[in-house]
């Protein structure tokens, strides 16, 4: 049980949670009434299929590393289950074919609401599969950074707003709702980032073209750089300034990452990269429900 724990990353499911969260408070914020019976099972569905999405992901990445040579016993950081043997190729394939028909039914209810919806949430799961499987691998053309920004960030984060908009006939708002999924997809990629940072080496053997690879780690600091400045800033358009006051610690972490030089340093920076995150999303759900987050303004229409 600790081995398949593990092979689902809990601290990347962060990832899935905040958008949906941050996407509910969206449209709140925009006049939506989160008092109707209506939206909680929308809510659910949305949170079931973001969580079992990301699964699907951590798996499919976990065995399409493991067959394309990537993860190696010179990786350093948490051990991928199929490469060490913790997990069979086969146990894992089926896995994922489990976690795939989970996040299908998880999401169906919404789905069958709106075929824009259903559309977009087959398309998430092909990505999610295509990351590192089928035989043009996001990952290894990399463009992980452009899979979580947009999957994990704004189609999470926009399409949750958006059922919640189909379920309570509201108007979508559309500036807002991309907004805020661009700066959380920012603040996620760094996720990945660290991540890519500290497999620089193994994915270079392997032939995984990720950013890191193509650009080297100092390409990966000025990026985390960005994804800080321009992800809470971002937030901050649709929030108000509540989101700023995680700059000091974005700052902070940032400083110790441009510090780090071998893999094993930039280890920590998963975990700190998904508390980012966690509290970002805390900041602008609690600005809403405390009347904080500004209504009316152009990010809003």
């Amino acid at each position: 049980m600790r081995t398949w724990i593990d092979a689902c990353r809990p601290k990347t499911l962060v990832a899935a949670v905040v958008p949906v969260a941050v996407g509910t408070a969206v449209f709140g914020k925009v006049g939506g009434s989160l008092h109707v019976a209506a939206i909680y099972p929308v809510v659910l569905s949305c949170l079931g299929f973001a969580l079992l999405a990301q699964i699907v992901s951590n798996f499919a990445n976990d065995l399409g590393d493991s067959l394309r040579g990537a993860d190696t016993p010179e990786r350093v950081g948490p051990r991928r289950s199929v490469a060490n043997g913790l997990i069979s190729v086969r146990a894992m394939g089926f896995a994922v074919a489990a976690a795939v028909l989970a996040a299908f039914l998880a999401g169906l209810p919404v789905g069958l609401s709106d075929p824009v919806l259903f559309a977009a949430g087959i398309l998430a799961l092909v990505l999610a599969l295509g990351y590192t499987l089928g035989p043009w691998p996001l990952a290894y053309l990399g463009l992980g950074d452009v899979f979580v920004v947009g999957c994990f960030g704004v189609q999470a984060t926009a399409l949750t707003v958006y059922a919640l908009s189909v379920s309570t006939s509201t108007a979508m708002p559309w500036s807002a709702a991309l907004l805020a999924g661009l700066g959380l997809g920012l603040l996620a990629d760094n996720i990945l980032l660290a991540n890519n940072a500290r497999d620089l080496e193994t994915d270079q053997a392997a032939g995984k073209r990720t950013t890191v690879v193509r650009f080297g780690r100092g390409f990966a600091c000025r990026l985390h750089a960005f994804n800080c400045l321009v992800g809470l800033g971002a937030l901050t358009a649709v929030f108000g300034w509540s989101p700023m006051l995680l700059l000091p610690l974005a700052i902070r972490q940032h400083r110790a990452f441009r510090r780090a030089r071998q893999p094993a340093e930039f280890v920590p920076f998963l975990g700190q990269s998904a508390i980012l995150l966690l509290l970002a999303g805390i900041l602008c759900v609690t600005a809403t429900c405390l009347g904080r987050a500004p209504a009316g303004t152009l990010w809003t229409r």
